[in-house]
């Protein structure tokens, strides 16, 4: 699950939440433990940016590469979430980071039509990463 989705939900909850509590109503404090070990996880996103190129305010989006463990990430604006865009960013963010995540990257590219995924890459990582 991404970031924006996160802010999204909290931000239609939060003044439901309040009215619960106005009303009475207890909430428990709980949290999701997430454990990743470093060099192992990371996330691929893309989000809406909109900058101004020549004067003129244009919709490009915004690939980044997260890793789970450190936080560390890697941005990209691209003119479309293309293929080759996809695919650059991702050799843009290995060179960056110096190498491939070990276990998994996981996807939410819901807004382009893809599911949520976790994809393992062997293949991909031998092929990129000299």
């Amino acid at each position: 699950m991404s970031y924006s989705t996160v802010c999204d939900y909290v931000l239609a909850r939060r003044p439901q939440i309040e009215a619960e509590v106005a009303e009475g109503r207890r909430h428990l404090t709980g949290m999701v433990p997430q454990v990743h070990l470093p060099g192992e996880e990371a996330e691929v996103d893309f989000a809406d940016v909109w900058v101004r190129l020549a004067g003129e305010v244009v919709k490009c989006h915004l690939f980044t590469l997260r890793m789970s463990y450190s936080g560390k990430a890697v941005h990209r604006v691209y003119a479309s979430q293309a293929q080759e865009s996809f695919m650059e960013g991702h050799v843009e963010a290995f060179n960056v980071l110096g190498g491939v995540p070990t276990r998994h990257i996981r996807y939410d590219c819901e807004d382009v039509g893809v599911p949520p995924r976790v994809v393992v890459w062997p293949a991909i990582r031998l092929a990129l990463v000299p």
